[in-house]
């Protein structure tokens, strides 16, 4: 299409946190911004959110080829549980922690948000699930007792995700509620 305008902007990040900054683009835009303005918001909510997830089996990490067989194995035979964010820099994923179960992994990726931004603070917040309400559920209690947030409903991860990483993920995206201070 010759006569369209088109942007590419990389989110660099994936879920909720890539749906925030589509909502504000599109609220800026509805109410008539100036291109580079709706540039400059998104690109602050990118650098300013912060995504972290973990999941109960490895199994669809290790058929995926996201870790080696090996790896899976020892970690599966540990019961450890990894705890991943997204890096906003560049958008790859990094390992934040582990823990030696499910339950654990959950209370310390609600304590995660906590090295960006201190406990207490004002912030919009998010989980997001595969297909785990019920864990989905037990972080977003985990994280309301540490930020006052925000909250918006609990989503559903996308299938492709979902399909990299199986039924038991759950996910926190979480950004200060003053990223947002200005979208419409």
């Amino acid at each position: 299409m010759p006569s369209a305008r088109i942007t590419l902007v990389d989110t660099k990040t994936l879920s909720a946190g890539a749906g925030w900054q589509v909502e504000a683009a599109a609220r800026a835009l509805k109410a008539g911004w100036p291109l580079q303005s709706v540039l400059d918001t998104v690109r602050r909510i990118q650098e300013q959110t912060h995504s972290f997830f973990t999941l109960r089996e490895l199994k669809y990490l290790i058929h995926g080829g996201r870790i080696s067989h090996m790896k899976g194995l020892i970690a599966s035979m540990l019961d450890i549980k990894p705890m991943i964010g997204v890096e906003n820099e560049r958008g790859t994923y990094v390992q934040m922690g582990q823990a030696r179960s499910f339950a654990a992994a959950i209370r310390g990726l609600a304590q995660l948000p906590a090295k960006f931004m201190p406990r207490g603070s004002a912030v919009r917040a998010q989980v997001a699930h595969a297909s785990n309400p019920e864990a989905a559920d037990e972080l977003r209690q985990a994280a309301a007792k540490l930020f006052d947030g925000t909250w918006r409903a609990t989503g559903r991860l996308s299938m492709v995700l979902g399909a990299h990483t199986g039924p038991s993920m759950v996910g926190l995206v979480m950004a200060p509620l003053a990223a947002f201070s200005d979208v419409p």
